[in-house]
């Protein structure tokens, strides 16, 4: 109940950032629920003066020789008018509703979009992607869900508190029979709609469980067809709906309880007026009520005003139903807002890399009690190529991944010409820093958007300047539409080989003076590699290069080598050096010498 609350207030805060049309269709509701009150004891006159033949009396005061049958007319045109107004207000008001719920749900997510791309990257290692996209689409959709049935919630009791102040005006003493049973109603609405709210919650976490088997099977497509278990992934995506199914009945149950209820408590209501009625015509009075005048008007118009004053009653309890199903969806959401970046990003700006880059004394481990990177130390001078070779695991990757800042280090630093990282903006670090790693990404657009990605200020001229300098040019320009060629989701229209040099285009167009190369020759043939790689080379002519490859034929040339084992550097010189001192990096090029020998002579 608490979350409930607290959600609640969450999107008023939400509705107010539009104030201006939120009291306008607070207004509108306002004025719908008078005119729709107004009918009942119009009816009641129009009745009476047809059964009577008589003028009622508060028309006498407008117009004291008001005869009947002109009088009858003029409550027609009034009503008209009345019935006009009330369209007209019902139209400001449902429009006003369903604009305020559609904008804030644009804005949320344009919100939360912003807020998931300053969350840092381990958040998206930690939650599921399935997860994630439910609740940026399902449990969205419920907010604006929300947001709409949150304004019926607030605009029927005004309805109903002009009904009944209506029907008090009619005759309170029938009145106050008619409210008897509204208790009963309102507090069995309170109980199923707590169940209903605990069932619904259950849903949307289910429904996020579909998304996420259907996101896993669908991005794993090839390895299920490998392996041939079609089947299998069919029954566990059946397992989930089946439960998912099992949750949505518990809350439909809930549901479906509560307009029997109000539909039996308003004709309960409606059956004890007319036993009320009953015993005043026949008797002229009934106990407690006393005696009492009433006509056949004065009940007819009563029981219209009783009858319309449950309808935005039954209306209420139908969306009060609505809102407690989307009430878990806009939880979840506010949920997401919630998570706040573990990594604070700085405020200094840099412009330029003058000096060094300097990492000291630095430890990091991904888990506690299980360190990837142990008291590492090293100084990669401007201008310098520096690489990084050793066994798989021991922690190369993880090192570009703090200097690109994607993660803090437990304890060390490095300073970015002598400014520790924490204290530098996200963006003016980056921006300093191209990188190519083993498993590039490529976007479901065309090759030129993607060697020029993030930038369209960039002419042709360059475009294929980068692509000749990462030897793919030729292909590109052989492709269907050339650098218009749609790359398909993920690149798959093209090789690995020329996914990795698009991704090389695209880090030699940003020209920063950092270069990270994770493995960035590792998709390539020989041939390719050695033309690729002579670029690299030239690439790297005046600038920082941080290049981690297991092919060691690539870095040979680099000014200086440090060996990674289990976290530690155990070694740091040239080739030749490392060839006296460290036997794992003598190890390493014996067996790639061996292998390279092995697979010439076959």
């Amino acid at each position: 109940m608490v979350g409930s609350l607290r959600t609640l207030r969450r999107m008023f805060k939400l509705a107010y950032r539009f104030p201006k049309r939120l009291w306008i269709f607070a207004g509108a509701s306002i004025l719908h629920g008078a005119f729709s009150a107004a009918f009942a004891p119009m009816t009641k006159q129009l009745i009476n003066i047809l059964e009577e033949s008589s003028t009622p009396e508060w028309m006498f005061m407008f117009m004291p020789d008001l005869k009947p049958r002109k009088a009858f007319f003029l409550l027609i045109g009034l009503a008209t008018v009345l019935l006009a107004a009330r369209c007209i207000t019902m139209y400001v008001r449902r429009y006003l509703q369903s604009w305020l719920s559609q904008r804030i749900v644009v804005d949320v997510q344009n919100d939360l979009a912003r807020h998931l791309l300053k969350q840092d990257l381990s958040f998206f290692h930690q939650e599921r992607s399935g997860e994630l996209l439910s609740r940026m689409t399902n449990d969205l959709t419920l907010l604006g869900a929300s947001i709409k049935l949150l304004c019926i919630s607030l605009t029927r009791p005004i309805t109903l508190l002009f009904f009944l102040g209506a029907l008090f005006y009619m005759n309170w003493k029938l009145a106050l029979i008619g409210i008897i049973t509204a208790p009963i109603a309102g507090g069995a609405i309170t109980v199923l709609s707590s169940k209903m709210r605990r069932a619904a919650k259950r849903a949307q976490e289910k429904r996020a469980d579909i998304t996420s088997a259907m996101v896993q099977f669908l991005g794993g497509i090839r390895t299920v067809k490998a392996f041939a278990c079609e089947s299998f992934e069919n029954e566990q995506f059946q397992q989930e709906n089946k439960t998912y199914f099992e949750v949505c009945m518990k809350r439909e149950r809930a549901r479906s309880r509560t307009r029997p209820v109000v539909e039996f408590t308003s004709a309960l209501s409606a059956l004890l007026v007319l036993l009320v009625a009953g015993e005043i015509f026949f008797h002229g009075s009934c106990w407690p009520m006393g005696k009492m005048e009433l006509t056949i008007g004065d009940l007819i118009g009563f029981l219209a005003a009783l009858g319309m004053m449950y309808q935005p009653g039954k209306e209420l309890s139908e969306s009060n139903n609505d809102l407690q199903e989307a009430l878990p969806g806009a939880e979840r959401v506010f949920q997401l807002f919630d998570m706040q970046p573990q990594i604070i990003e700085g405020d200094q700006t840099v412009t330029s890399f003058d000096k060094e880059l300097s990492i000291e004394n630095l430890s990091f481990s991904y888990k506690p009690d299980a360190p990837v990177l142990k008291d590492v130390n090293l100084k990669i001078r401007k201008g310098e190529c520096v690489a990084l070779v050793g066994p798989s695991g021991g922690g190369k990757s993880t090192l570009a991944d703090l200097i690109l800042r994607f993660y803090d280090p437990q304890e060390g630093r490095i300073l970015f010409d002598g400014t520790n990282l924490k204290e530098i903006t996200y963006e003016s670090l980056r921006q300093q820093i191209a990188m190519v790693n083993q498993s590039p990404f490529l976007f479901n657009c065309s090759v030129r958007d993607n060697i020029s990605y993030g930038r369209n200020d960039i002419s042709q001229e360059k475009i294929e300047r980068a692509a000749r300098a990462a030897c793919i040019h030729d292909e590109i320009i052989e492709l269907p539409e050339g650098y218009d060629t749609v790359v398909g989701e993920r690149g798959d229209n093209l090789s690995g080989g020329q996914r990795q040099r698009v991704a090389i285009a695209r880090a030699i167009l940003k020209d920063a003076p950092i270069l990270i190369l994770d493995e960035a020759t590792s998709a390539l043939d020989s041939r390719n590699e050695q033309m690729v790689q002579e670029a690299l080379t030239h690439l790297m002519e005046d600038r920082t290069s941080l290049v981690i490859a297991h092919r060691l034929s690539t870095i040979r040339h680099a000014d200086r080598i440090a060996v990674v084992e289990d976290g530690t550097f155990t070694a740091v010189g040239t080739h030749a050096e490392l060839l006296q001192s460290s036997p794992t990096y003598a190890n390493l090029v014996q067996l790639q010498s061996t292998s390279f020998d092995s697979g010439a002579s076959n």
